[in-house]
């Protein structure tokens, strides 16, 4: 009853740096051998400390398989220290034989989406860019956001540190709510560039790089389960299943089907997230057939009102093209993100764990079983 449910050695999957992480990863794959196959797609730019950065593509098992599973992580890449380790964990479990993919089944991982975002600890790109707002239509006008538009230089002053209690923010939240307050600030936005969940105005390099493996996935011939993992928002150490498919869709039925009653849904507001713009879900929804679906897997933290708090003080301080990053408060601002999407604690990665196996095996068996 003593024994830890998960040893030191699983536990190891967790790393505390990007570098780490990426070399954790591919680590654990060459005990693979030929069963897997990479493939590197650079990034430009470099991390804090001068490293290359790159997007790793890898997959397991038989070329022509019509069911995959996708894992995704590091899409906001800050959070990809679980993801990264629910894909290495996975890759372990595989080279030991602990678990063995079924016949007609291959795995897809997509290690580090947003690689700029992981090394230097930001949810977003090096443009500023939040990569699940950036799905939009260019060639159209960009959604607008006029709830953000009111609070905009409340949330991220063009100058010094936010206040924690901005009677601006406050009246709004009095007049319109938490659903809608929370829709105005995180829904997505495409008018500040230096404020929070920037969509941009054209494809960013994590979008260029997902187009290319969205391709090569040929997604309307295969059943898809994709997966992915996020962290954030919710109960400490609690993995929320979060279906954005439209209500009635194939994929809302599948993801039903195999995930049960654990699967929230933003638009009926029993999720911890609310609806948004711009998903990387979307680009697989236009491309997927009937018998696939996408959630995310997101993993609770810490109080939504600390994690604002922080955002915004990230936003203030580590602005877009000032890297490195030499305002006095940036290394303090830096942990605390990198604290609130990473609890590097124990009890909270072993929940990560736990669950992140559980819902891979409910994605496996939805596709075998349908």
């Amino acid at each position: 009853m003593l024994s830890p449910l998960f040893s030191h050695r699983e536990l190891s999957v967790f790393s505390d740096t990007y570098r780490d992480a990426e070399q954790g990863f591919l680590g654990a794959l060459a005990a693979l051998g030929h069963a897997s196959r990479l493939r590197t797609l650079p990034y430009e730019g470099l991390g804090p400390d001068g490293e290359p950065l790159a997007t790793q593509r890898v997959w397991i098992g038989d070329g022509d398989a019509d069911q995959v599973l996708v894992l995704l992580s590091a899409v906001h890449g800050v959070e990809g220290f679980s993801g990264s380790a629910i894909q290495q964990d996975l890759v372990r479990r595989l080279a030991s034989g602990q678990v063995m993919l079924p016949q007609g089944l291959a795995v897809v991982l997509v290690h580090a989406v947003n690689p700029w975002g992981f090394a230097w600890c930001r949810r977003v790109d090096e443009q500023g860019i939040d990569i699940n707002r950036n799905f939009v239509d260019f060639s159209q006008p960009p959604p607008d956001n006029p709830g953000y538009r009111q609070l905009a230089r409340a949330l991220v002053p063009e100058q010094g540190m936010p206040d924690p209690a901005d009677p601006q923010l406050a009246a709004y939240l009095a007049e319109h709510g938490q659903y809608q307050f929370e829709l105005a600030v995180s829904g997505g936005q495409y008018e500040f560039a230096d404020g929070l969940f920037y969509g941009g105005l054209a494809e960013c390099q994590a979008r260029a790089n997902m187009e290319i493996l969205l391709a090569e996935l040929d997604c309307g011939n295969r059943a898809l389960a994709v997966v992915d993992l996020h962290t954030g928002l919710g109960p400490y150490g609690h993995g929320e299943i979060i279906c954005d498919h439209s209500p009635d869709s194939p994929g809302m039925e599948a993801a039903r089907r195999w995930y049960g009653d654990a699967v929230t849904v933003p638009e009926s507001g029993a999720s911890c997230s609310v609806p948004k713009t711009g998903l990387l879900d979307f680009a697989f929804h236009q491309r997927m057939g009937p018998h696939s679906c996408y959630v995310t897997l997101e993993f609770g933290t810490y109080p939504i009102s600390e994690l604002m708090r922080c955002l915004r003080e990230d936003h203030s301080v580590r602005r877009p093209g000032q890297e490195p990053f030499t305002d006095p408060r940036a290394e303090q601002v830096r942990e605390q993100l990198k604290q609130m999407f990473y609890p590097a604690e124990p009890q909270w990665q072993s929940l990560v764990l736990f669950r992140g196996r559980q819902v891979i095996q409910l994605a496996v068996q939805g596709l075998m079983h349908g």
